[in-house]
């Protein structure tokens, strides 16, 4: 299979995958083309509803990760919290394992993505609080990761190897630069307070009906963590507008005040966050910025099918602009 081929489902497994699960009165299937290529991805439609079939390769998945984020989803979903239905099978195993892949199934929803209206953004904060609140009670095992985005060493040890195979002075200068900035705002202190944490909180893994979210899904990324790093995360993703076409040269490191403002308001209007928050919020977002690009970029070069030095140049003038307007973002999340 070439690398950049998406996974895909042999008949055989769908049946098995189904007949596991109990759900029969199959009607159609159709292909998601979404999230990582080699995770297999389908919307089965059958009598009783529809449903979302996920294979992923077992060698590198970490079983006891997965049982962990699939508690944490279940928890979440007992609590109230809008989320995907966790399907399980006849054992109330949530997941399958046969040969090298391993299955899991979970109910599909049906809503829209984000599209950056202040109105949603509140409601997207106030949702996030509703998580937080309904995970202060989680105590499941598991093996969830022992570290985020925020003062992570493995950060500037990945932008130093970066600079190390770099071609010329420019891509020097800019992992210089990006290493300088992620280690002042990670010295910026905020609220330590931890907790369970989504750690993907982004407008892939939120549905929304209107301005009413539906779901939140993916699950995946949960941790422990500083509370925080969650609201800030949430804020960079959402306060940002989409990017345009592929050439990050074109793409405007500009944010959204008005969403980045209804984003933590909303999430002040269900929770409380401790004492510091908004202080916190811009080197926060910086340090989130710099370590979603670096880590694939180290690795393979790229950033998906972007180029590595265009996006790092990219996270630089973003993150620069974040940095000059840390005290704004700050006010606005007051």
């Amino acid at each position: 299979m070439p690398s950049d081929a998406r996974a895909s489902f042999s008949t055989s497994e769908i049946v098995r995958v189904l007949e596991v699960f109990g759900i029969g009165g199959l009607k159609s299937l159709a292909d998601l083309p979404a999230g990582s290529r080699k995770a297999a991805k389908l919307v089965a439609t059958c009598v009783h509803g529809s449903y979302l079939l996920k294979r992923r390769e077992l060698e590198g998945s970490g079983i006891e990760r997965i049982r962990y984020a699939s508690e944490v989803h279940r928890h979440a979903m007992q609590q109230g919290v809008p989320c995907a239905h966790l399907m399980t099978t006849a054992d109330d195993e949530p997941f399958l394992i046969e040969g090298p892949y391993i299955y899991e199934v979970q109910g599909f929803v049906r809503g829209h993505r984000f599209n950056h209206r202040h109105d949603q953004a509140t409601s997207v904060g106030a949702a996030l609080a509703r998580l937080h609140d309904a995970l202060a009670t989680f105590s499941g095992g598991g093996a969830p990761p022992s570290s985020n985005y925020c003062r992570n060493a493995a950060v500037p040890a990945a932008l130093r190897k970066i600079e190390s195979k770099a071609t010329g002075p420019a891509e020097r200068a800019v992992c210089a630069a990006l290493l300088a900035r992620y280690e002042r705002a990670a010295s910026h202190p905020w609220p330590e307070l931890a907790g369970v944490t989504h750690s993907d909180y982004h407008p892939g893994n939120v549905l929304l009906d209107g301005t009413q979210v539906v779901a939140i899904i993916d699950f995946d990324s949960a941790r422990v963590a500083p509370i925080v790093s969650d609201l800030a995360n949430a804020a960079l993703q959402f306060g940002l507008p989409s990017v345009v076409g592929s050439d990050p040269s074109r793409w405007e490191p500009r944010f959204n005040e008005h969403c980045l403002r209804a984003i933590v308001r909303g999430y002040r209007s269900v929770r409380k966050p401790p004492k510091g928050t908004s202080a916190s919020i811009a080197p926060l977002m910086i340090q989130a910025a710099i370590a979603e690009v670096v880590a694939p970029v180290a690795r393979k070069g790229a950033f998906g099918h972007i180029d590595g030095r265009a996006m790092l140049e990219f996270v630089d003038r973003k993150t620069h602009r974040i940095e000059e307007a840390a005290a704004g973002i700050a006010t606005l999340c007051g």
